[in-house]
């Protein structure tokens, strides 16, 4: 058994243990959610008592009936009332014997036995955070952690055994303070008494979401109980009408305890923070989350290029050190150091690239964002130190977990037991080697990337480029701060545009904008104000990739000099006319994207004009790049067929009354090379631009 006595993260010193108390906010939003149960259960009892004495009503009217004038008619009608009254009352009553199960066919249980350091270092921190043990513990493939139990109705009444779920790529992207960290957040939705109010806000919502919307066995029940006969339809037919009643009242009922279950969730995430900063502090929670976000995102990746390999019938052998590679390869790509377990050292200021310094706490949302869990914790302030060892050293052998967990992954895929195994080496090689190829030099500090240069005119600036000292170093003038330029610019970009959504958004209170609160009426003014800082950012951006033309100009003479002008005019060219491309794409794509959708035969008419219309503009677009030699290189011999049987056939998209499918098909994959191939032509362009200016300097 592994000795956790040094490798435990230790609880802050000092801590105050009122900081696991519920906080006002808590409480009342504990407050509101007892009014929402108060609320359906009043509904529900008079629902079923209605119900009931519908029954009884239905029950005495058809024993009078059937006695009064003996009939096979009046028999059936009898009995289709008595059967129809119990079966509203089955209607009110089914959730009682619905059990909702959790399916764990992704996930593999471990014991005790087999991983003993892992169990000691659960039962610590449940002892920490006082709160139950979980019943199993189990192993996922993904970048997750939660704990989860089979629920029913008596689950609200009996005591219920929760099972843990670890993901092994939250193993993978975070130490042993951060896995403590959100082990400590799992197990604090439990150890608080007022938290089991959310239990019975969600299990009350369930029964109002399974009377509303999960009615599929009961009109299974209804349809068939309405075939036996026309007096059987009849009786079924009001039925549904009473239950078309009582959903009304429910649909009512639904909003104010689904709003009271989502604020109470929102609350319960922090108080299962604080209860999480007071076990293991405040910082790991901050680190994980920013750690997690960089693990998930690599994941996603790893999964997505996982699947490309399958299709050749290709798979890992492991897929957990090539998701580590992706990390690693993310933290060099946004210049983070990493630790000596290959992980990056976040720092507390950064932020996932591209994201929003906007935050909308959205009433439709179960959790909080990470940017308000963040702010929260930091109000906490419990400090410990981080111990750096992976959560790795917590299982007995993990390269064997690694593998087990990959393989029944590939399993559940069902993937080709004699595909061909990929390893670590063989997976380095060809996931940077296709990076190499779809991305400009690291010496660019990825300035140029996702965006187009700054178009200029050339003869003017060759004039006027004595300001360009001859001292000035390429590494200052791409130094950190002027690298992220045009990052910072897509950011603020992207805000500009959620203030415009702000500014006709009704239903939003209150939101924050760089750690602080504003009210829509502050919109206009912030708006204003980062259109300018934008503005200034942009405008840098503009001046910079000015500047390091003349920069490589001033260095370079003869034969080279006039390669440099020559290769700018030709990038200038293609980029004006790929801006044109990309509109013409958006533009088509915008048109058929209705067709997507239910509409009537005239809306159907009124979309497919529309794309017939733009295709015009469309093909003869493509028949010019297809003429032009030097995009047409961009292409492969079967893309150039897709676009030439493109242009030769004419399809009728829609021919009442339906869509000719392979038409849509053969449409959607010529626009896909089309504007690959544009992407294609212009990256490549660029590249050989960057590529030549760094030969002038080396």
């Amino acid at each position: 058994m592994k000795n956790l006595t040094l490798s435990y993260p230790p609880m802050p010193a000092g801590a105050d243990k009122n900081v696991v108390k519920p906080s006002k906010a808590f409480k009342n939003r504990v407050y509101l959610a007892v009014g929402a149960i108060l609320l359906f259960i009043v509904c529900y009892l008079l629902l079923f008592l209605g119900s009931l004495g519908i029954a009884i009503a239905f029950g005495y009217i058809g024993v009078a009936i059937m006695m009064a004038h003996p009939a096979f008619i009046t028999l059936a009608g009898g009995i289709a009332l008595i059967l129809s009254g119990l079966m509203l009352v089955y209607f009110v009553i089914k959730f009682i014997f619905k059990r909702t199960r959790i399916d764990n066919s992704d996930m593999i249980e471990i014991t005790a036995d087999q991983h003993p350091a892992l169990f000691d270092f659960i039962s610590k921190i449940t002892a920490e955070a006082q709160a139950p043990k979980p019943k199993r513990i189990y192993l996922s493939a993904d970048v997750n952690a939660g704990v989860f139990y089979s629920s029913s109705f008596w689950s609200m009444l009996l005591p219920v055994k929760k099972n843990l779920k670890i993901g092994l790529g939250l193993i993978n992207s975070i130490n042993l303070s951060e896995f403590k960290a959100v082990m400590a957040h799992e197990f604090g939705h439990f150890s608080q008494r007022s938290m089991k109010v959310g239990s019975y806000v969600y299990n009350f919502n369930k029964v109002i979401y399974d009377m509303l919307y999960d009615t599929d066995d009961y009109s299974k029940l209804i349809s068939g109980f309405a075939r036996v006969h026309g007096v059987f339809s009849l009786a079924a037919s009001l039925n549904i009408k009473l239950i078309q009643g009582m959903q009304y009242v429910l649909r009512k009922v639904y909003i104010v305890v689904n709003k009271a279950h989502l604020a109470l969730s929102r609350e319960m995430e922090f108080q299962a923070d604080a209860v999480a900063a007071y076990v293991s502090g405040s910082n790991h929670i901050v680190s994980s989350l920013k750690r997690i976000d960089i693990g998930q995102a690599c994941y996603d990746n790893l999964i997505n290029y996982s699947r490309t390999n399958i299709k050749q019938n290709k798979r890992a052998d492991n897929l957990y050190p090539q998701h580590l590679e992706m990390i690693k390869h993310f933290a060099g790509y946004h210049k983070i150091m990493i630790d000596d377990t290959s992980l990056p050292i976040i720092s507390s200021d950064w932020n996932f690239p591209g994201s929003s310094e906007i935050v909308i706490k959205n009433q439709w949302s179960s959790h909080p964002t990470n940017e308000e869990r963040e702010l929260n914790v930091n109000r906490i302030n419990l400090i410990t130190q981080p111990i750096t060892e992976s959560a790795w050293a917590l299982f007995e052998d993990p390269l064997k977990v690694q593998m087990q967990l990959t393989n029944h992954l590939y399993e559940i895929v069902n993937t080709d037991k004699n595909a061909e195994t990929i390893t670590l080496e063989a997976f380095k090689q060809d996931f940077y080697s296709k990076i190499s190829e779809n991305s400009f030099d690291p010496k660019y500090n990825n300035y140029f990337d996702d965006r187009l240069i700054t178009v200029f005119n050339i003869d003017e600036m060759v004039t006027n480029y004595s300001h360009i000292q001859e001292h000035t170093a390429f590494e200052e003038l791409l130094n950190a701060e002027n690298s992220n330029l045009p990052s910072r610019a897509r950011r603020m970009q992207g805000d500009i545009d959620i203030f415009d959504q702000l500014n006709t958004a009704d239903h939003i209170k209150t939101f924050d904008f760089r750690g602080t609160k504003y009210h829509p009426d502050d919109v206009h003014n912030l708006q204003e104000s980062l259109k300018e800082e934008y503005e200034a950012v942009q405008k840098r951006v503009e001046e910079l990739d000015k500047q390091l033309f003349l920069f490589f100009y001033t260095r370079s003479a003869g034969i080279d000099r006039e390669r440099l002008v020559v290769q700018y005019n030709r990038l200038f060219k293609y980029q004006q006319e790929a801006v044109t491309d990309y509109d013409m794409y958006n533009n088509i794509m915008r048109a058929l994207a209705p067709v997507y959708n239910k509409m009537t035969v005239d809306q159907i008419h009124d979309t497919i004009a529309e794309v017939y219309k733009q295709e015009r503009h469309v093909k003869n677009r493509i028949k010019e790049i297809i003429a032009d030699e030097t995009t047409r290189g961009y292409f492969n011999d079967e893309q150039i067929n897709t676009l030439e049987g493109y242009l030769a056939a004419k399809h009728t998209y829609y021919l009442e009354p339906r869509y000719d499918n392979k038409a849509l098909q053969n449409f959607n994959e010529a626009m896909d090379v089309y504007v690959s191939g544009v992407a294609k032509r212009n990256f490549e362009i660029k590249k050989s631009l960057l590529n030549f200016q760094l030969e002038l300097i080396n």
